[in-house]
């Protein structure tokens, strides 16, 4: 995700509030559930991406859905500002940054494991073992299933992409043979 700069601004702001207070892992809880019940509602999305709705309106709104729902102050703030500023439709961007600078600060690289079947919990373990062998860093790790694949598992960790995958295996058998034909 392509994160602008408004939205780490307000990430950044966020983040040093939270750290401050030692809230940072709540307050990026709440901002990710609040952002993902945006992205739920298709109304709740259009009503903050309308342009014809004031932000007054739109600050009202946000106050009242929030305040007494067991918000941290810090995050009603932010997404009032938000609202104040015309950037609520940021909010998802907003996240992003925050759990980027949060993970920078505690060292965490997150990544991404396609495999063709569900893998088992054995088999996770083993996976993020020799990642984290390689890496020598502390990360963590999602995995989906990806249909795509014949079988074997693509890990896409920070900056590196591990291809342990049958269709990669064939593609260098045929290049291979290919090779050894001419």
């Amino acid at each position: 995700m392509r994160t602008s700069e408004v939205a780490k601004s307000y990430a950044k702001a966020l983040l040093a509030v939270a750290k401050q207070q030692g809230t940072h892992s709540k307050v990026f809880g709440e901002l990710k559930a609040i952002s993902e019940a945006f992205k739920m509602d298709a109304s709740v999305k259009s009503y903050f991406a309308n342009p014809m709705i004031s932000s007054d309106q739109k600050v009202t709104a946000v106050k009242a859905a929030l305040t007494g729902k067991g918000v941290s102050q810090e995050v009603l703030n932010t997404l009032v500002l938000m609202g104040e500023k015309g950037r609520l439709e940021a909010l998802d961007q907003v996240v992003h940054a925050f759990q980027e600078m949060l993970d920078l600060e505690e060292g965490i690289t997150r990544g991404v494991i396609r495999s063709a079947q569900p893998l088992s919990a054995d088999a996770q373990k083993e996976i993020e073992q020799k990642i984290n062998k390689v890496l020598n860093k502390k990360i963590v790790l999602t995995y989906q299933q990806d249909p795509k694949l014949l079988g074997g598992v693509v890990a896409q960790v920070g900056g590196w992409t591990f291809d342990d995958s049958i269709d990669t295996h064939l593609k260098k058998l045929n290049e291979e043979l290919n090779r050894r034909a001419n």
